[in-house]
């Protein structure tokens, strides 16, 4: 299995070579375009070639900037027929055949005369030109790409030059973002282009047109080139107006696997409601990300926390929608969304999500810590069952009050409730064999939590003077939660002096946090190349946190003996206030903003025993933004004041073997960022090159001060301030595509990801910097032959070190090997064969652990009804039947192995239908389901 991965690569390789080789086989034609009347090159024009018998698109280039064209990859011995188009100019046309002893064909310079009228003028729809370039309007005719008949939007953008999808789905033109999709001028399900991309069927695009987003450039007119957010209108074919899409799937499998879903959107005219469903208990999401920010609804009533597994589970707004446990889970949840534009330009959207999941977890960790003298290795088996409910009512109102100044408010609920019952079993050596100490921790956690939060921003632009803009935004966050964790503990400490220690108690913890942010910023332009920026921002917060923990009544009337000792309040409120200051200045490429930001911060920290601690603090730093050409940089100050729990006096020892404790004296932490970034996009040859460094030295950071007992290996945890600890992230990458004829398409992308991190390690009373390094280069390579086969392979390797200054600490190093190899095959005809094989490597895992685990799924599906609208798929988790995850990490001096059991292997039947009905009528006899 291991020679898989060279095989695969070697075959991607080959591929290329034969491709570059039979366009070396074929001919070319050239030449130069010239503006008759004014005697000027005329650049961007498009010379599309068809065959002359039917006018099939063969290929199409546009002219760079001095007028001329190439156009490769011609087939001889066929006869072809050139079609130059440009508006405002008569369409030149000619016929030709190029031969083996005749290759190139070199029209010189070709003079193009402007037409006498350009609205009479007779274009044949056979020959429409493929682009057109409009003065700052790219445009594209939908019809000169061929997809597949099930293909979307994404599909058809792929085919497109100088168009660029990711596999997440983000899409570039030109190398420029796109942060918005119009449908016929309007917004689509909100401003997200992915709603589209990833549902609106190409075959119902005609046109599709890229121009500079105009809300952005109102907003900061210095914004760099390559920096303009692109926006891309959809021209739809006539009667389509209103429509729905989704799917609906259920499926059934062995060992009493089971998956059920479905996502509906209906949309006419401006308004939009979706609507969505599902439960599986196969370890994953019901519906990709996308589908749930962007169908679902969030991003149009906003996204305040995202939480994303590695594995593909997904969390929002602190919604589960499957896959965000470990272990063996099973996920349900329903929702629905209702988005419309109301008159006075008023847009209006409701959403209420519930999300479910349980989770039955059995994990093995081997934790190894390396001493002086010698090593301490724990040994923990974890068994646990698990289940959590949460609730979301969100909205969001968007108001643009005239051309220049908008108003948006978006307020939400969350009720949250989770309970989990788990074993704890654990074993500590010294040396590797040694016993210190064995522990069985029995615990029972319920939490409840109601949160309610939403922002407020209004933005006004000057309509007399470009550039002068007026901003607010407010955001709010009140959070009441409430844990009770009963525990019962049995440990045992070996040694000399062998004792045994029994725990039966109640932890109840009380915590509700406000906040209240505001910030209002004023720019004034005083020249074309000077303007003024002020930003005052101001910030309440206000945090609770009890602790009131309890014996085990002998009465046995329940957990009522209150233990003063370990039962304490702190409550911690203040002002945060800044107030920055800055000038900007432009010249050409380059803008300059340096800038000074003045902090006022108040804290009143209370407590039940200790007397009030009041901190008063005044900071004035510095700060800096630069953009040149395609560098940006960026560097300023933040302030983070400690949390409440950390300050919390009182000791958590629901695990005796690890204590910990609060500290109230902590000081806020001050951090020096800087990040640089570069983006470049190369028209000419479609290479993407990104590249980004950040970085940050923090004073006063919290530092887990720790202290372990070698007797008897039990530890203690207090935070505590220190200097000195910095990290430094960086990030490259180079893509690029190859588009043959619209049917053959390769990318390759090459990245290297960096992170360096000192931090100051604490363990009794020795102070050492410990550096951890992470070095992780990655290849992807994707190839899409005619949509009749797919393959797509990643590579990634991973070396990760740290180093101790003090002799007390070992070196610790390792590295790691992942990979994912996907291939489709669609043949014959509505048969879809697919197979993805994942593999992970991990050195030096402590004995008993997988030291690599690796997984194929493979399944094969019928595609039937009309345009494929049904699938039937027969699926096949895990043939190998490893059922289990492994992955290592390092913190401080230790280093941790996790062995996770997961599915076993089983066979799943599912049938999926895919809803697409535009431009039909919803109900009655025209149903969304048409055979």
């Amino acid at each position: 299995m291991k020679s898989f991965l060279p095989a695969v690569l070697l075959f991607f390789l080959v591929c290329l070579a034969t491709g570059a080789l039979a366009q070396g086989q074929k001919g070319e034609v050239k030449g130069k375009l010239w503006d008759a009347t004014h005697k000027e090159a005329l650049s961007y024009a498009t010379i599309a070639v068809y065959t002359a018998q039917d006018t099939t698109l063969v290929t199409f280039r546009v002219s760079d900037e001095k007028g001329n064209f190439k156009v490769p990859g011609l087939a001889l011995n066929q006869q072809l027929r050139i079609v130059i188009t440009m508006t405002g100019f008569k369409v030149f046309r000619k016929e030709f055949r190029l031969s083996p002893e005749d290759r190139e064909l070199d029209l010189g310079q070709i003079e193009m005369t402007q037409a006498d009228n350009l609205l009479g003028e007779v274009v044949i729809e056979s020959e429409a030109p493929p682009i057109v370039v409009r003065k700052d309007t790219l445009e594209f005719n939908a019809n000169s790409f061929k997809t597949l008949p099930t293909a979307l939007l994404e599909d058809l953008l792929k085919k497109l030059p100088g168009v660029t999808v990711d596999n997440s789905g983000n899409i570039a033109v030109n190398g420029k973002s796109v942060n918005k999709i119009l449908v016929d001028g309007k917004e689509f399900f909100g401003n997200d282009p992915k709603v589209a991309s990833r549902n609106l069927p190409a075959d119902m695009i005609e046109k599709v047109q890229v121009v500079n987003d105009p809300d952005a450039l109102r907003k900061d007119p210095d914004l760099p080139v390559n920096e303009i957010p692109q926006v891309i209108n959809l021209k739809l074919k006539k009667g389509i107006k209103q429509g729905a899409f989704g799917k609906v799937y259920a499926g059934t499998g062995s060992d009493r696997r089971y998956e059920g879903g479905g996502i509906l959107n209906v949309f006419r005219d401006t308004t939009q409601i979706s609507l969505l469903g599902y439960s599986n208990n196969l370890n994953k999401p019901a519906f990709g990300f996308e589908d749930i920010s962007r169908i679902g609804g969030f991003n149009r009533s906003g996204m305040n926390t995202i939480m994303v597994r590695s594995d593909g589970g997904f969390a929002v707004n602190g919604i589960s929608f499957g896959g965000t446990e470990d272990g063996i889970q099973r996920s349900s949840g329903a929702g629905g969304n209702f988005n419309t534009l109301l008159k006075g330009d008023v847009k209006l959207n409701l959403q209420y999500f519930f999300g479910g999941i349980d989770a039955d977890l059995n994990q093995l960790v081997n934790s190894a810590q390396s001493l002086e003298t010698d090593t301490i290795t724990s040994r923990r088996t974890r068994n646990q069952d698990s289940e959590s409910r949460n609730h979301r009512l969100g909205g969001r109102l968007d108001w643009k009050i005239d051309s220049v100044t908008n108003l948006s408010f978006s307020p939400s609920v969350v009720l949250a409730r989770s309970a989990s019952q788990q074993g704890l079993f654990t074993n500590t050596f010294r040396g590797g064999y040694e016993l210190l100490n064995t522990s069985d921790n029995q615990q029972l956690l319920e939490n409840n939590t109601a949160t309610f939060s939403g922002n407020l921003s209004f933005d006004r632009s000057s309509r007399k003077k470009k550039g002068r803009q007026f901003n607010f935004y407010g955001t709010y966050n009140f959070n009441d939660g409430d844990q009770d964790q009963f525990y019962q503990v049995e440990s045992y400490y070996y040694g000399t002096n062998p004792y045994s220690e029994n725990l039966d108690q109640l932890r109840d913890n009380v915590i509700a946090n406000t906040g209240v942010n505001t910030s209002i910023s004023y720019t004034e332009p005083f020249s074309k190349t000077l303007s003024g920026v002020v930003r005052v921002n101001s910030e309440f917060f206000k945090d609770k946190n009890l602790v009131n923990t309890y014996n085990l009544s002998s009465e046995g009337e329940g957990y009522s003996v209150l233990l003063p000792e370990l039962s304490d309040e702190v409550e911690r409120s203040g002002w945060r206030n800044y107030l920055t200051t800055s000038v900007k200045w432009k010249i050409k490429d380059l803008t300059v903003q340096p800038g000074v930001r003045f902090t006022l911060l108040n804290i009143d920290n209370t407590f039940q025993k200790l007397q009030p601690i009041k901190q008063e603090y005044f900071y004035a730093f510095p700060s800096l933004i630069v953009n040149w050409k395609e560098f940006n940089f960026s560097y300023n100050v933040n302030v983070k004041e400690p949390s409440a729990a950390d300050l919390q006096p009182v000791t958590d020892q629901s695990n005796p073997l690890f204590i910990q404790y609060g500290n109230p004296g902590l000081a806020p932490t001050i951090s020096n960022s800087l990040n640089l970034h570069f983006r470049k996009f190369d028209t000419k040859r479609s290479i993407n090159y990104w590249a980004y460094l950040s970085g940050s030295i923090s004073k006063d950071a919290v530092t887990r001060a720790r202290t372990l007992d070698e007797a008897t290996g039990q530890q203690t945890t207090r935070p505590v301030n220190t200097d000195g600890n910095w990290q430094l992230n960086a990030n490259a990458d180079v893509s690029k595509d190859w588009k043959f004829d619209g049917k053959k398409q390769f990318s390759l992308t090459a990245s290297m990801w960096m992170n360096y991190v000192k931090t100051l390690i604490i363990l009794n009373n020795i102070r050492s910097y410990g550096q951890n390094i992470s070095f992780n280069p990655s290849l992807n390579a994707r190839m899409n032959l005619n949509d009749k086969f797919e393959f797509n392979e990643s590579l990634t390797l991973g070396r990760r070190r740290s180093l101790y200054e003090d002799d007390a600490f070992q070196d610790i190093s390792f590295f790691t090997r992942t990979s994912r190899t996907g291939v489709v095959v669609r043949v014959p005809k509505r048969i879809v064969w697919e197979a993805n094989f994942d593999y992970t490597y991990n050195s030096n895992v402590a004995p008993g652990i997988r030291r690599d685990v690796s997984r194929l799924n493979a399944g094969v599906t019928f595609l039937f009804m009309k345009n494929d609208r049904a699938q039937m798929k027969l699926s096949v988790y895990d043939l190998l039947d490893q059922n289990i995850s492994a992955y290592r990490s390092i913190r401080e001096n230790f280093i941790e192995d996790y062995q996770t059991q997961v599915l076993t292997r089983y066979v799943l039947l599912t049938f999926t239908y895919n809803i697409r009905n535009f431009g039909g009528k919803v109900g009655g006899t025209n149903t969304f389901f048409r055979f």
